[in-house]
């Protein structure tokens, strides 16, 4: 029997993302073969089954006795203490588990229905999150007391007794370790399993939005043009000190709201693959806060830099990176109030570059900050709630991940972090 487990490459996606795809090769299962083959590994051979049975009756009488050292031992830990009670079980009745088990030890059969039966041990280990290194400590009191008592026992060349049982103890523990294996094997399909649900679903979800986004675009946003013309017109025709003129503008500001969010839905469902080339990063930074500083949000804001004077490059689409630093740096004022700091700092290292904002605004509600990647989703009273996941889009594109971290009343940090090169 075989099972599998993971190798990766990297492709990219239909949104020019790049996506990590799993692919499973072949690898040893629990199974009478695999337990065959790790005998002969070992050299546990029917020499040593002989010299194990031949043992078996001098050694039956002192089995309590290195079991309740085992449990002694067990006993000093509150930890181990704990899970064996987490896991609704006694003392008493484990002790009387494991001297079967030592016994079983020296019963001269290693089959496999006595792999099967030992494999289990491993698998309820593993059902009561028993870490492992408590089973391998074990293992080495178990074998350390049966190897001091075949030393003084009345035993026909203990020493070979003593190699058989260290190789027998070794494939206890090499079956043992393979449970935990298998456990964290089915951890991994599950994740993935998951992830690929998830995938499906924003998959599913942005045809959706591009279905709908094309729709929105004919239906609202030349409609929106003809209407911004008609007011433009009406607005030029009346006099510098009409009353209604004031209105006109605020109409015409809606009007381009409108229009921005029409704009940033088609960027969101259908986003371009990015037109890479080497840029300084640091010069991008310094010239998109420059333009920023007439924008009324930041006006009083303090910003502190870090690392921008460095010759840090990267490959990436100059333009769309400034959109992701313009909309980071224009919701971190957005989130200060008159007087608040933020700071940005370039870093790079180990093939990657790393760029972070962080704002003293007022931070985010942990349930806010799960979700501020979902599409749609705003704590502004105007906000197509668009920007983020779209900023995050165009990061992945490049092959990088971002991440905000905020607390409530303490501000908020966005962090970027991708590779110099593909």
């Amino acid at each position: 029997m075989r099972s599998k487990t993971q190798s990766c490459s990297f492709v990219h996606n239909s949104t020019g993302a790049i996506v990590r795809v799993r692919r499973f090769t072949s690898m040893p299962e629990i199974s009478s073969e695999f337990f065959d083959h790790l005998k002969a590994y070992v050299g546990f051979d029917q020499a040593d089954a002989d010299q194990l049975r031949a043992a078996g009756d001098a050694i039956e009488p002192i089995i309590p006795e290195v079991v309740g050292l085992f449990y002694r031992n067990l006993k000093r830990d509150k930890q181990a203490v704990a899970i064996v009670h987490n896991a609704g079980s006694s003392l008493d009745r484990l002790a009387n588990t494991l001297c079967g088990w030592v016994l079983e030890l020296f019963s001269g059969t290693y089959d496999w229905d006595y792999c099967q039966r030992h494999v289990s041990i491993g698998r309820v280990h593993v059902r009561h999150h028993l870490p492992q290194y408590y089973m391998c400590t074990g293992m080495s009191v178990i074998r350390n007391a049966l190897n001091d008592h075949i030393r003084q026992a009345d035993i026909a060349d203990p020493d070979r007794t003593m190699a058989a049982l260290n190789k027998l103890l070794d494939l206890e523990l090499a079956l043992m370790l393979q449970t935990y294996k298998e456990e964290a094997d089915q951890r991994i399909r599950a994740s993935e399993r998951e992830a690929m649900e998830k995938r499906l679903a924003e998959s599913e979800h942005l045809a959706n939005v591009g279905q709908l986004a094309a729709t929105l675009a004919h239906e609202i946003k030349n409609p929106l043009a003809g209407i911004s013309g008609a007011i433009q017109v009406i607005g030029a025709s009346l006099a510098p000190d009409n009353p209604h003129k004031e209105i006109i503008g605020e109409v015409l500001a809606e009007i381009d709201r409108l229009d921005e969010t029409v704009r940033d839905l088609l960027v969101y469902a259908r986003p371009k693959p990015p037109r890479r080339k080497r840029v300084y990063l640091g010069k991008l930074l310094q010239d998109a806060i420059i333009q920023l500083r007439t924008h009324p949000a930041v006006q009083g804001l303090v910003i502190h830099c870090k690392g921008l004077s460095s010759a840090v490059e990267a490959f990436v689409d100059e333009a769309l990176f400034r959109q992701v630093i313009t909309n980071l740096f224009l919701n971190a004022a957005h989130a200060c109030e008159s007087g608040g700091e933020v700071s940005c700092c370039l870093s790079s290292g180990d093939g990657f570059v790393r760029i972070e904002v962080v704002d003293t605004g007022i931070g985010l509600a942990a349930s806010d900050a799960s979700r501020v990647f979902e599409p749609f989703f705003t704590t502004k009273a105007k906000g197509t709630g668009l920007g983020l996941p779209i900023c995050r889009r165009i990061v992945e594109s490049h092959g990088g991940n971002m991440e905000l971290r905020s607390e409530e009343g303490h501000g908020t940090s966005v962090s970027i972090e991708m590779p110099v090169e593909l």
